[in-house]
């Protein structure tokens, strides 16, 4: 408890000068996404708060040390760190990930006319079971792709993989999911 009061009353002298000021706005800016992203891996909304928590103290740590300047991609970093306590949460929890992402899914299922309603709500569980059947990486890259937006360099540096690999799996991935998806809307 010691620790934490030292911590905080470090953090106060340096918000007094107006040093916070930085982490203060990238905590105001990644907080909702990577709760999202969180949020999705682990299934767990409590769980998902503790880890960004833990994940921007140790942005405020290494921010307040030389190895800032180890960051070369704020963004990239901060998820590769939620990535990897939300993983480390799985292992000790053994939660089988799932990521629902059916917003971004409904966006490519169609329109919003009111008689195509059930197709598309029909459509989305589809895709949603399609991706949840796609091994951890490579659903992982889809989630990351589509429902976060990054590019194949961020989702390499997230995953510790290279950009050639992203393209690969992601590429395969999509290809697998579009040809199931077809398959089974034909078999209806």
């Amino acid at each position: 408890m010691e620790t934490q009061s030292t911590e905080t009353a470090a953090l106060q002298e340096k918000a007094g000068n107006g040093e916070m000021t930085e982490i203060v706005s990238v905590i105001r800016e990644r907080e909702a996404p990577l709760l999202r992203y969180a949020s999705r891996l682990i299934r767990d909304s409590d769980g998902a708060k503790d880890i960004v928590q833990e994940v921007f103290i140790r942005y405020v740590r290494i921010s307040q040390t030389e190895d800032k300047g180890r960051i070369e991609n704020l963004p990239a970093w901060l998820y590769r760190v939620t990535r990897n306590l939300c993983l480390d949460h799985l292992k000790s929890k053994r939660v089988q990930l799932e990521i629902p992402i059916d917003e971004k899914i409904a966006d490519f299922a169609g329109t919003d006319q009111p008689d195509r309603t059930f197709e598309k709500k029909e459509a989305m569980l589809l895709a949603r079971k399609k991706i949840m059947e796609l091994e951890p990486r490579d659903r992982e890259i889809v989630v990351l792709k589509i429902e976060h937006g990054r590019s194949y360099k961020e989702i390499a540096e997230i995953m510790g993989i290279s950009v050639t690999n992203v393209g690969f799996i992601l590429h395969t991935a999509m290809k697998k999911l579009v040809k199931e998806f077809n398959a089974e809307a034909k078999g209806k």
